[in-house]
């Protein structure tokens, strides 16, 4: 029981572990100030990486002298789309990469800019199809560099057999997706006789049979063209008489399906050369060619977001795209090295020319691509045989296929 005069002396003891009222109200405005500051440095961590892409208007290295241009021209969607933010991605990587080396490149750093400006050592184009094609003509003839991250409908032979001076593309041509559909008949299917049948006046297809034919020189493949007064049910007739084992589409989307009926009727092999977004899920069984889907299921896409993620603070939506990105950026950076090396001239047209044609090996994620001075394009890419199974395409082999010249697309 406690004392009387312990009372007060257990009061005491309690008021002296109290702050005063107004030592408290400085102590927690303090704390709020500590901790508002906290939460602005680490706001200002998060949000700079970000708008790291292109360069700072307050601080612009090109005006300085120790960065050098390339203009990006967008996917057709343009910046503000999955596309166009991956492809930001992937060059932001490429950018802060170059900048961390100690002397950048050749003492450069390069700069990805979204519109023109003077001095450009190249452009980089992210447009498919027609509208892609007329970048290049206008840039390919007479510079400066101008590459395609894609560019497998890209025709970069002139008339006169010539590739364009200043055109390049980080795909191999269409005919090669041909080349590789006849050396999975070649080697895969050993033993069996096959035929195809095609549209003569079909442009499209055309470098695509080329490639085909010419791997498949040494089988018996049967040719059948649906001339004038050629049905195609006059032709799959003929086709049974000679007892193929498999047939080869080069048709439309909607001739393709009805000859697939048709072998599907016959229990005959079926494969076709048109592209995978092109062909009907229905068509079960159906072999196909496609060049993309090695990058897209590469497994260094997972390494590669996670690195963008830790430069932006973003994912990424569309990985392929940035992989592509990349990749286009670092064949460009290794030309501007090789052209360094040899002239005093930072970024000259024909010292980037020769620097495209010459660079060193790059990276498209897991692969490793070496520049072919001939064609304009990698000297060789892999390319996925792909069946359609229940509704989806899975993954039946992966083929190392060169690039060539003669198997460029016709328009």
């Amino acid at each position: 029981m406690a004392t009387k005069d312990n009372v007060p002396c257990r009061r005491r003891s309690e008021k002296s572990s109290k702050l005063p009222f107004y030592t408290n109200f400085v102590f927690l405005e303090g704390v709020k100030f500590i901790l508002g500051f906290l939460a602005f440095f680490l706001a200002v961590l998060l949000v700079l990486p970000s708008e790291a892409w292109g360069y700072d208007p307050l601080y612009d290295p090109l005006k300085e002298g120790w960065a050098l241009p390339v203009v990006v021209i967008p996917p057709e969607k343009g910046w503000d789309s999955p596309e166009g933010r991956s492809v930001k991605s992937g060059l932001t990587a490429y950018e802060a990469e170059v900048s961390r080396a100690r002397w950048g490149i050749g003492g450069y750093d390069i700069v990805f800019v979204e519109e023109g400006r003077e001095g450009a050592i190249a452009f980089l184009s992210f447009v498919e199809g027609r509208e892609g094609m007329k970048q290049v003509e206008a840039l390919g003839r007479t510079g400066p560099v101008v590459l395609s991250a894609f560019g497998e409908d890209l025709a970069l032979q002139q008339k006169d057999g010539e590739v364009l001076p200043y055109a390049f593309a980080l795909d191999l041509p269409r005919g090669c997706k041909g080349a590789a559909l006849g050396r999975h008949v070649r080697f895969g299917h050993a033993g069996k006789s096959f035929a195809f049948m095609a549209d003569p006046l079909d442009r499209y297809m055309r470098p695509m049979i080329k490639g085909f034919m010419d791997e498949t020189k040494s089988l018996k493949v049967s040719a059948f063209w649906l001339q004038s007064g050629i049905s195609m049910e006059s032709a799959f007739a003929e086709m049974k008489k000679l007892k193929v084992d498999g047939v080869v589409s080069f048709l439309g989307a909607s001739g393709t399906q009805y000859l697939w009926a048709m072998c599907k009727k016959e229990n005959l092999d079926f494969f076709s050369g048109l592209s995978l977004w092109a062909i009907s899920p229905l068509l079960e069984g159906t072999v196909a060619v496609d060049q993309g889907w090695p990058l897209k299921e590469d497994p260094a896409v997972r390494s590669f977001a996670t690195k963008v993620f830790d430069l932006t603070r973003k994912s990424v939506e569309r990985p392929e795209w940035a992989l592509r990105a990349y990749a286009a950026a670092s064949w460009i950076g290794n030309a501007l090295k090789y052209s360094l090396e040899r002239e005093d001239q930072p970024g000259s047209k024909d010292g980037m020319r020769r620097g495209m044609e010459r660079a060193s090996p790059f990276a498209l994620g897991s692969q490793v691509l070496l520049p072919d001075a001939a064609t304009h394009r990698p000297r060789e890419r892999k390319v996925a045989i792909l069946k359609l199974q229940e509704g989806k395409f899975v993954l039946d082999e992966e083929l190392i296929i060169p690039s060539r010249l003669e198997l460029e697309p016709v328009f």
